[in-house]
């Protein structure tokens, strides 16, 4: 749950560019968890995938879903999640929408104006995938719910738009350089599939 409330305040800063409303009703593909994840939609035209770490078992849909289509990968450690969204948008890259560094801000506004939500600071960089186009933003929400530290990857290919986010405790995070590799070796793996692969 909280992982797709976070994709939303990264998926949100793109909404006022959205062109569709959510759907939930098409035919799906998806490869079970283990050494790649798969999700094909052939209806919604779109595919993805990613290598996720051992440590998620399992895959679970939103009963409510406010995307085109969300799914939440939960690992074996309270606190540590993935999660994928996909929504329509009208640009065709993100740099129509701003640099990693203008994204970044815009990420950090959304996530500010959740409820809960005390503060937000960007834990590094923001960057640019250069082959593949996507952002890696990686931030520390800090709330009445506790001190979470989020990496997402955001990728707009084919009219959609894709955030990968991952959430883990800050205090797990920040102890544990393995978790750190663990995430963003998983998070770099995260990509959308051309059409002609699905």
């Amino acid at each position: 749950l909280a992982i797709t409330t976070t994709s939303t305040a990264a998926s949100s800063s793109f909404m006022l560019l959205s062109s569709a409303p959510p759907s939930n009703a098409a035919e799906e593909v998806q490869v079970p968890v283990g050494e790649k994840f798969q999700r094909i939609k052939p209806k919604l035209n779109f595919a993805y995938e990613f290598i996720p770490p051992p440590s998620v078992i399992t895959t679970s849909n939103k009963p409510l879903q406010t995307h085109l289509d969300e799914i939440n990968l939960p690992t074996n450690t309270r606190g540590y999640t993935y999660g994928v969204t996909v929504d329509p948008i009208r640009i065709s890259s993100l740099k129509e929408f701003g640099t990693p560094d203008e994204v970044a801000a815009k990420i950090v506004m959304a996530e500010l104006r959740r409820d809960g939500v005390l503060d937000v600071t960007l834990a590094a960089d923001a960057s640019e995938d250069e082959l593949s186009g996507a952002y890696e933003i990686e931030y520390i929400s800090d709330g009445t719910r506790g001190k979470k530290h989020f990496v997402t990857r955001t990728i707009v290919k084919e009219g959609k738009l894709f955030v990968l986010t991952v959430q883990v405790k800050e205090d797990d995070w920040s102890v544990s350089p393995a978790l750190q590799r663990e995430v963003m070796d998983a998070v770099r793996t995260f990509r959308v599939l051309d059409k002609g692969m699905y």
